[in-house]
């Protein structure tokens, strides 16, 4: 792994962002992930780059199968943590998502959000997206979100200020272009401590995250602003969310109903 996802993932995103437990904004979004991945009471879901399990956790809850995979030994913890506190069962794996542990066409379906990117190249991008394919069925599919770079193209701010519950987070951001990246150095003080770090990631357009997806093996069936099924517009819209189905089987539209 890049060696400044080791510090920013094991200490620096929880002292920024605190951990919390599934919120009511999260169930609702694992309501709406249910419609879009197709889910039935049988399903199979792997959280691929699961954090501290919060999606994975609320997607539980609803009933289905659901595993969660993260490099980070910290979020891991936290997240058995949460799950013991909500007694709800999810499996917890710690793996590469550039190289899944598990057995081809092993899942119903796949989440990907906020997760994708973080890597050095675009052949790393590449594997990431052809594991998801390969340990979904045919027909399975997988639902990806990242930042959409129009907006942070558009209006580039070189510097930010965040404060939140006590904590307050002070960014510096440089972009390289051909392919869009941004680099980060953070600094976060607050009651969970305090430090400096770096995150880089890769910033995706729309019809280049497209693209990349049909290279590995997918069908694009919706582009939303939301998993509510909000309109997208690649101007203004701060979040894609894109519903990919592993083809092989007839596509059918995705659903935000």
């Amino acid at each position: 792994m890049p060696d400044w996802t080791r510090e920013y993932f094991e200490r620096g995103y929880a002292q920024r962002w605190g951990l919390p437990a599934p919120s009511e904004d999260v169930r609702l979004q694992a309501g709406s992930l249910w419609n879009l991945l197709q889910l039935g009471p049988t399903s199979r879901v792997i959280d691929i780059g699961c954090g501290h399990g919060r999606h994975a956790l609320a997607l539980a809850r609803s009933g289905v199968d659901v595993v969660g995979l993260d490099f980070s030994v910290a979020l891991l913890n936290r997240a058995r943590h949460l799950a013991a506190e909500l007694h709800t069962q999810v499996r917890w794996v710690r793996g590469d998502m550039r190289r899944l542990p598990f057995r081809a066409e092993c899942s119903n379906a796949a989440i990907l959000l906020d997760a994708f990117g973080f890597f050095d190249s675009e052949a790393e991008h590449e594997a990431v997206l052809r594991e998801a394919g390969r340990v979904l069925t045919t027909g399975g599919r997988l639902v990806l979100k990242v930042v959409n770079a129009g907006p942070i193209l558009g209006a580039f701010r070189a510097t930010n200020r965040e404060e939140r519950d006590g904590v307050v987070i002070s960014i510096s951001s440089t972009l390289t272009m051909d392919p869009p990246r941004m680099t980060q150095r953070i600094s976060v003080r607050g009651p969970g401590g305090q430090g400096e770090y770096e995150r880089r990631q890769r910033l995706y357009r729309v019809e280049e995250l497209s693209v990349a997806l049909e290279r590995a093996g997918f069908a694009i069936v919706g582009v939303f602003a939301s998993p509510g099924g909000a309109s997208f517009d690649p101007t203004v819209s701060e979040t894609i969310w894109i519903v990919g189905q592993r083809r092989g089987a007839d596509v059918a539209p995705a659903s935000s109903q």
